[in-house]
């Protein structure tokens, strides 16, 4: 019974990092918000760990640089009958974070031409986690 119970918490403390990114190293900072527009230029698909799920990545062009935007699980992006492709003009709102060493932007928002795919509630909780979607 004892090893159940510890289990459990291992199990629920593991889905509570999953729910915020990819893990620890990935929470949304709210003190750490910044906006900015750039166009895209490459739209990568990772696969997470145990081949389970997809997230979108993309790389923006900005005038400093590029920018790497994490916008979220490719179920909930289809759902939400939203896509990206190499060329798209996008504005991004999200938060700075450490992804494996680098720097990336964990999007809240993304609008591309006259669209808005919102990805996570004001307090950087992803919608996805909400609705039961990977």
């Amino acid at each position: 019974m004892k090893y159940l119970i510890v289990f459990s918490a291992v199990i629920m403390i593991a889905v509570s990092a999953f729910g915020q990114g990819m893990g620890r190293r990935m929470m949304y900072d709210q003190s750490n918000v910044t906006t900015f527009t750039g166009t895209v230029q490459s739209v990568d698909t990772l696969t997470g760990r145990g081949g389970n799920f997809q997230m979108i990545m993309l790389t923006v062009k900005v005038k400093s640089g590029t920018e790497r935007v994490h916008v979220g699980p490719v179920s909930f992006i289809e759902k939400e009958k939203f896509s990206f492709k190499t060329g798209d003009a996008v504005e991004v709102t999200g938060s700075k974070v450490d992804f494996n060493g680098s720097d990336v932007i964990m999007a809240a928002k993304v609008k591309d031409g006259g669209k808005e795919l919102t990805l996570r509630d004001e307090s950087g909780r992803p919608l996805w986690a909400r609705r039961g979607m990977r």
